[in-house]
């Protein structure tokens, strides 16, 4: 029982590709295998992960992808419980989690809101499916007996959104403020237990897919700022975000529940 374990929602790219690279390079023991079980929507994103990841480290083992789509709540359950349930547990002294998944959702004033169906369907993915993902895993764990003791951490990929409102950003702000508190909730209900940590950590403004996103659908008079992130270099690259988390991870010295930045880390 020497192995890690690496679970990674939204692995197809941005930060969830970039956690799944870094907790292979990461790794202070060079000579210990690691496993990764990997979903996201995108198959062929996943399959690209699965690549890169088997140049970092003759190590690393990508042994499951799992196209899912967050928003489907009885299929999430269903694929997430099958795959905990193929697992050999009993091989690994380390597990981590990162639920990463999560979406934009829509940008906008609220009393400009009408597409509540899909306002619903993005819930599901940044909230609910959440919810599900970390509900099974530890629910997972605790069956497995008091016997099997590994050391556990579960992150939440977070933002300053978390704790901060902004005007127009008002459902991805309450998603994620949704997901801090539900961590630092679970946190307490395993405080008396040294082995298991959970972690809001905020990634700082990544240079992804997103904020190409957010460029192209934030008000006029923001549109300046953030193509001025843009063009001044000022975005994150998201593998030097992910090596702080995965650096975080293996030292299993913060705080339980704790809600943690990048930017006040990279010093």
């Amino acid at each position: 029982m020497s192995k890690v374990l690496a679970i990674v929602t939204g692995a197809s790219k941005g930060f969830g590709k970039a956690i799944a690279q870094e907790i292979v390079k990461g790794n202070p023991n060079k000579n210990q295998s690691i496993d990764l079980v990997l979903f996201a929507r995108s198959l062929d994103g996943l399959k690209s992960t699965k690549e890169s990841i088997e140049t970092i480290s003759t190590n690393a083992k990508v042994i499951d992808l799992q196209s899912l789509d967050m928003s489907n709540i009885p299929d999430v359950e269903l694929k997430f419980k099958s795959v905990l349930e193929n697992i050999k547990w009993e091989e690994y002294s380390k597990i981590c989690f990162f639920n990463n998944h999560g979406t934009l959702y829509h940008l906008g004033r609220i009393e400009d809101f009408s597409d509540y169906k899909n306002i619903q369907k993005d819930n599901d993915t940044n909230t609910t499916s959440f919810v599900v993902t970390t509900s099974l895993l530890v629910k997972k764990l605790k069956e497995l007996g008091s016997q099997y003791s590994p050391e556990v951490t579960i992150v939440n990929s977070s933002s300053l959104c978390a704790i901060k409102a902004f005007p127009t950003w008002s459902l991805y702000c309450s998603s994620r403020a949704y997901r801090d508190m539900f961590f630092q909730s679970l946190s307490l209900e395993y405080k008396s237990n040294d082995k298991f940590k959970v972690l809001n950590y905020s990634l700082g403004v990544l240079d992804t897919d997103m904020q190409s996103q957010v460029r192209e659908e934030c008000s006029e008079e923001d549109k300046s700022f953030y193509f001025g992130l843009k063009n001044d270099g000022k975005l994150i690259n998201p593998n030097r975000s992910a090596s702080i988390c995965a650096n975080l991870v293996y030292s299993h010295k913060f705080e339980t529940g704790a809600h943690l930045d990048y930017y006040d880390l990279d010093k």
